[in-house]
């Protein structure tokens, strides 16, 4: 395997702490405004070094390396953003926590830097390095894109909705939270070949209104009507749902409005097999469970959650919060998995087309099935 691509991407990424340390120190950066002129200039600086390696060391780049690699500099910032939250680290992201996203200054806000900078910057290392070995890198794409698309749908409209306020730095989110909703999309429409089998809702479906009333009632709870039940599973199992950051409310009309819909379609897929849309969907639904409950756990227990917020951790009370919280988290990876293992059934994920390193001659995989001996 060839590291110089994978040796500048971490090289550049890694440059991002001696300048946020210097940013830290400039006056400048007590206005808003130059603190979003500075993102805007190191993220269009960070995607230059990656993206000249790849292109000199590789034919035909994906596009989405190019990406990868620019998303790998802000994920060693949001890394230091967690870290300075959490009192490990100081004078890195402190003008950008006051005049640049203050929102972040939540259990949610450093969490969702933490998994940022740690599982998505080994998700986006690991699809350049599958990229390098001239190997598949759909499937660790695919959960990248459910991960990181699930984070944007809670963040933005909980940084809106909460009391911190936006200012000119909230856009620097744009480029994340539209660029892996197009890398979905051309994951999806670069399905390998095989009998196409496209997403419909068939009337069996509708048997499943049941859950979104269910969902819907857990929602009114969380937004503050009289249902007594949910009030108390709320008071008693999951307090955080109620904390005035607004993104736990977010998290929950993503889960109404998009996990609830995935669920009922992946059950009509169980019950009539053959649609192949069922592995990808199962991998980008597993990305944003994962991303979704790990942030909702560790911030239900965080010391920067309020007291009377924080979830139960021991006793009954904390069983049903570990145990319904850690079903959400496991049960979409297994059946990911199972998705994965059955292509014949729930669709090929791997990658079709493969870019060759410059002096190799350039060939497309063939993935045929052999032909059965008679």
């Amino acid at each position: 395997m060839d590291y110089t691509v994978l040796t500048a991407v971490v090289a550049t990424s890694l440059t991002s702490l001696p300048i946020a340390f210097v940013l830290n120190k400039i006056n400048l950066m007590k206005d808003h405004r130059f603190v979003f002129a500075a993102g805007v200039l190191c993220l269009a600086a960070a995607a230059i070094v990656p993206a000249l390696v790849l292109r000199r060391r590789y034919r035909n780049v994906d596009w989405i390396m190019y990406v990868f690699g620019l998303f790998c500099w802000t994920g060693i910032v949001d890394l230091f953003i967690g870290l300075e939250l959490n009192g490990f680290v100081s004078n890195f992201m402190g003008f950008y926590l006051l005049e640049g996203e203050p929102y972040l200054n939540t259990s949610h806000g450093m969490f969702i830097n933490y998994w940022d900078g740690t599982v998505q910057y080994a998700l986006q290392l690991s699809s350049i390095a599958l990229f390098c070995l001239q190997a598949s890198y759909r499937e660790v794409g695919l959960y990248w894109c459910g991960s990181i698309i699930n984070s944007m749908l809670v963040l933005l409209p909980g940084a809106v909705l909460g009391k911190s306020g936006v200012r000119w730095s909230y856009l620097l989110n744009v480029p994340y939270a539209l660029l892996p909703v197009f890398i979905a999309f051309k994951f999806i429409k670069g399905r390998p070949l095989q009998a196409r089998s496209y997403l419909r809702v068939p009337w069996e479906t509708f048997l499943q209104i049941p859950y979104y009333a269910k969902n819907m009632s857990f929602l009114q709870a969380v937004l503050g009507a009289n249902i007594s039940c949910m009030e108390t599973y709320l008071k008693k199992y999951e307090p955080y749902l109620t904390d005035p950051s607004a993104f736990p409310k977010a998290q929950m009309l993503v889960n109404m409005y998009y996990f609830v819909f995935y669920y009922v379609c992946a059950m009509d897929g169980l019950i009539n097999p053959g649609h192949l849309w069922m592995s990808d969907w199962a991998i980008i639904h597993a990305g944003a469970a994962a991303q979704s409950q790990f942030v909702h756990m560790a911030s239900s227990i965080h010391s920067r959650t309020p007291t009377e917020l924080r979830a139960p951790v021991g006793g009954v009370a904390g069983g049903v919060f570990w145990g319904v919280n850690l079903l959400l988290l496991v049960v979409p990876q297994l059946f990911a998995l199972r998705c994965w293992r059955d292509p014949d059934n729930c669709g090929r994920t791997y990658t079709t087309d493969i870019a060759q390193p410059i002096g190799q001659t350039t060939f497309r995989h063939s993935y045929r099935t052999p032909r059965k001996r008679e």
